[in-house]
């Protein structure tokens, strides 16, 4: 009997892939992407988040009703709706007006002239800069 990973959050067979010589399998869902590896058996057991699946025996009764799977069209649906998602937000927060002047600290809006602090005359105010090599 042929076993399958089935997603428990989108209730669909989830993808599946390992590295080339490596026991590991990953399985992925084509929907929210959730994704779990069969090192950790206790996700599976305890189906947080995936499940373990097992393919009903072909019959007649039974041959068109099997696993739900994703089609391709299905995960190409879902990718331009999490883009969109995405764009929208980042619109959103574009949009969104600053923040009024009372979320800013009290010290920051009454930052300006002081009383005992003296202004500077410009006739007093002396440029200041490094010697040039050279010609004095």
């Amino acid at each position: 009997m042929e076993t399958a990973v089935e997603c428990t959050h989108c209730k669909v067979v989830m993808t599946s892939w390992s590295a080339p010589g490596s026991p590991i399998r990953y399985y992925q869902c084509p929907f929210c992407a959730r994704t779990h590896s069969s090192l950790y058996g206790e996700v599976f057991q305890r189906r947080a988040g995936a499940r373990v699946v097992g393919a009903p025996a072909a019959t007649a009764a039974t041959a068109g009703a099997g696993i739900p799977m994703a089609s391709p069209e299905d995960v190409r649906w879902a990718r331009v709706k999490a883009t969109a998602a995405r764009w929208f937000a980042r619109l959103e927060a574009e949009q969104r007006p600053p923040a009024p002047a009372a979320a800013f600290p009290r010290r920051a809006r009454t930052a300006g002239r002081s009383d005992d602090v003296p202004e500077a005359d410009p006739a007093d105010v002396v440029e200041v800069g490094t010697r040039r090599h050279g010609r004095a």
